[in-house]
Order: C-alpha cells, then sequence, then structure tokens
C-alpha cells in the first residue's frame, strides 16, 4: 500500500528498491497528517472556532498536498535530445514548481499561526499597545476634523458680523441722504460745503431715497438674522464638542478594543520580531523545518528517479514517445514523395493509356482487314464457283469433254492449250478463265 502511495506498482518492484518506496509513501502520510494539523490550525485560529470544527477543513488541505505530491512523484522525468544530438535526462516539470510554491506559503502561514501559538502572551501586550495607537490616531484625526469645522464655523460668523456692519453703515448713509432731502442743505455732515446741495421737501428724490433707506434697513435685518443663526449654530457646536468627544472615545476604545484578529495579531508579532532578535530565529527555524518536512517526498523523488524500475518506466515512455514520432515522420515521408511523384506517375499513366489506344485501334484495324480478307476469299470463292458452274453447263451444253491437264517437265514445255471457238465464245461472254489442256480435236462437222 505505501508503494502504491508512491506511485508505483508492488509485483513489479525488485526487492532491492521495495524499500525505497514504501520509505517515500510513508513520507507521503507523515505530510498529509502534517497537513490536516496545518489546516486545522489556520483556520481555527483565523475564524476563532474550536480545532476540532476546524478539522473537516484540515482534512481537505492534506488530501490536496497528498495527491499533489502523488502527481509529482507519478511524474517521470522523460527523455530529450540534447544539443550534441544525443539523448538526456530532462528537467522538473511545471508541477514541480507548483508543489513548491505551495510548500513555501504553506511553511511560512503554518509557520506564523504555531508561532502565535506560542509566544501568545508576549504577542498580548503588543497588541494592546497597538490598540491604543490606534485609538490615539483616531480621536487626534478627529480632534484635528473638530478643529477645522470650529475654524470654519467662526470664520462663518465672522463674515456674517462683517455683512451686518456694512448693512448697518449702509442704513446710516441712507438715513443722512433722506434727511437732507427733507431738510434741504448739504449732503454728508449736514454742514456748508461738506457736498452737493439737497432739494428740500419730500419731491421725487426724497422718495427715492426713502425707499432705498427701506431696502437698507431690510437688508440690515437679514444680515442680522444670519449673523444670529451662525452665533447660534458656534455655541451649540462648541456646547456639544466634549460630549460628542465623549462619544467617539467611547466608539473608538470599543472598536479597537475588539480587533483581536489575525492581523492585529500578526501586527504585534512583528513588532515583537523587530524588537526581540531571537524571534526572528524562531521564525525562521520553524519555516525551514516545516519546509523540509512538507518537501520530503519531492526531495526523496530525485532517488527514485534513479532506480532500476523509473528508469525501465521513463524508456517505455520515450520509446512509446519516439515510435509515434517515427510513424509521423515515415507518414510524412510517404506523403511527400507521393506529391512528388504524383507528375512522374501521372505520365506515365498517360502514356500507358495512349498506347492502350494505339493497340486497341491497331488491333481494331486488324480484326477489320482480317474480316474484309474473309470477305474478298468468299467473294473469290463465290465467283470461282460460280464460273465452275457456267463451265460445266457450257460444257454439258456442247459436249466438250474436260481433259486433265499434264504437268510437264522444265525439259519438254507443255504444248499450248487450243481452245475452241465455243469455249473462248463462252469465256469472253462470262468474263471467267478459259480452262487450258492439251488440244482436243474439234467435233466433224455434220454433213
Amino acid at each position: 500500500m505505501l508503494a502504491f502511495f508512491a506511485g508505483a506498482q508492488a509485483k513489479f518492484l525488485p526487492p532491492t528498491e521495495r524499500a525505497r518506496f514504501v520509505t517515500a509513501g510513508a513520507l507521503m502520510l507523515l505530510t498529509a497528517a502534517l497537513a490536516t494539523c496545518a489546516g486545522a490550525t489556520v483556520v481555527a485560529l483565523g475564524f476563532g472556532i474550536g480545532t476540532l470544527q476546524a478539522l473537516p477543513f484540515g482534512i481537505f488541505y492534506a488530501l490536496f498536498i497528498f495527491f499533489i505530491d502523488r502527481s509529482v512523484l507519478l511524474t517521470q522525468t522523460p527523455y530529450r535530445y540534447g544539443a550534441d544530438g544525443g539523448v538526456e535526462t530532462g528537467r522538473a516539470g511545471f508541477s514541480v514548481a507548483v508543489r513548491v510554491f505551495i510548500a513555501v506559503c504553506a511553511a511560512v502561514i503554518v509557520g506564523e499561526t504555531v508561532l502565535l501559538r506560542i509566544f501568545e502572551s508576549s504577542i498580548a501586550s503588543r497588541v494592546a499597545e497597538i490598540q491604543q495607537e490606534d485609538a490615539g490616531h483616531l480621536l487626534a484625526g478627529w480632534d484635528a476634523n473638530q478643529e477645522s469645522e470650529l475654524a470654519a464655523r467662526t470664520a462663518d460668523l465672522a463674515a456674517k458680523q462683517k455683512g451686518l456692519d456694512a448693512a448697518d453703515d449702509l442704513v446710516e448713509a441712507k438715513t443722512a441722504e433722506v434727511n437732507c432731502q427733507l431738510t434741504g442743505g448739504q449732503s454728508g455732515d449736514g454742514q456748508s460745503g461738506g457736498g452737493p446741495a439737497c432739494l428740500g421737501g419730500a419731491g421725487p428724490v426724497y422718495q427715492i431715497k426713502l425707499a432705498e433707506l427701506a431696502a437698507a434697513t431690510a437688508a440690515v435685518t437679514d444680515a442680522t438674522r444670519l449673523r444670529d443663526a451662525a452665533q447660534r449654530d458656534l455655541d451649540e457646536f462648541r456646547a456639544a464638542q466634549k460630549a460628542r468627544r465623549s462619544d467617539f472615545a467611547a466608539t473608538v476604545q470599543t472598536t479597537t478594543g475588539a480587533a483581536d484578529d489575525l492581523l492585529m495579531r500578526e501586527k504585534a508579532f512583528w513588532r515583537l520580531t523587530t524588537e526581540d532578535r531571537s524571534v526572528l530565529v524562531w521564525r525562521l527555524l520553524l519555516m525551514l523545518l516545516l519546509l523540509g518536512i512538507d518537501l520530503a517526498p519531492l526531495l526523496f523523488k530525485r532517488g527514485l528517479d534513479r532506480t532500476s524500475y523509473r528508469q525501465r518506466e521513463r524508456l517505455e515512455r520515450w520509446r512509446d514517445e519516439t515510435s509515434v514520432e517515427v510513424d509521423a515522420l515515415q507518414v510524412g515521408h510517404t506523403a511527400r514523395e507521393r506529391r512528388d511523384l504524383a507528375p512522374v506517375v501521372a505520365a506515365r499513366l498517360a502514356g500507358r493509356w495512349e498506347d492502350y489506344l494505339l493497340r486497341r485501334d491497331g488491333v481494331e484495324t486488324a480484326v477489320r482487314w482480317t474480316a474484309d480478307t474473309a470477305q474478298a476469299r468468299l467473294a473469290e470463292e463465290e465467283i470461282s464457283a460460280d464460273q465452275e458452274s457456267r463451265l460445266r453447263e457450257l460444257r454439258r451444253r456442247h459436249g466438250i469433254v474436260a481433259v486433265p491437264r499434264v504437268l510437264t517437265s522444265d525439259a519438254e514445255p507443255s504444248t499450248p492449250a487450243v481452245t475452241t471457238g465455243s469455249a473462248a465464245a463462252a469465256s469472253a461472254a462470262t468474263g471467267s478463265p478459259v480452262a487450258t489442256g492439251p488440244a482436243v480435236p474439234a467435233p466433224p462437222e455434220p454433213s
């Protein structure tokens, strides 16, 4: 079973190599057990729950680590072509890089979690300091905000008071102008030479000045109302400032006091590390220890790759890959050869077809010639038979006896044949050849 966990089949393992794969399987189980504890601890510390409640998360993380380790052990380092054309062993693949990355992250997180539990009492005081500092920063920010708000309200009140003073000055000026228009005399201070002369009596100019005075008086009323509202707002703000600050301080104290999560403890732990260098040494040692335990199956894989079992598997895989490559190259070579030979084959087929057509035409011509020759011979035979028939008829009619021809030797030349007149006439009439032979005496003339 342990050899199976390491990615090998026990029945095919040599006895000398079985121990290595059993050791690798045991290391994978130990790594999975460590991952279970680490996952449960991290989840319990992060979510503030019990370790038993977080155990399902630890089991899930352990299964994840176990199957990644098994996939890494099953992944064989393949052969590849070297720069010199030879065959050499390749390097680690992507799965190994992913496994190393996960191991580093897990070592850092688990190491931090364990150390947070170990230095919990020392971290608590730093947490209180950080909470007080955060509360002080929040209150300082609140006070600065209140100061800026108070300054803005004070400036607004000053602006409203300045507007009221300007409205009062305008009312005084308009009152002097109305009195001047009503009583007559000089405008300004009412003395001679103080300004242009005013018309006496309630005339049109007096009505205009009186309307301006009424508008200035209304402006004074509005400015006074705005100044009083700004003053009340400022007084209320100052009166409630202390109460608001007390409420905000209580809220800040409650909020910062409840901030005891993993991030706050990590900040306190980092402060403890910067203050005490021995804590840094503990952090490094524990992280390296966890990293070594987590990477133990991966480090042990280098020894497994050198076993004869792995070498046979690697060789079989290389043989399968190269056989497929050879088949692909052969198919490509055949396709290229067929493509290059296609014009030649087409030309040969065209030549054979042309030769076939010529031979077929020759055979057809020979057949027609044979048929025509046979028909000509048949016609000659028919003509010869017809001539023989006519010749026999003429001989029978005229009583000519057919004498067989006698072959003569070269020393004795043959006697020319004598042709009767009637035979010559018959031959001339039918166009057939006249039979030759020895001279036959003509029949006696009738008396």
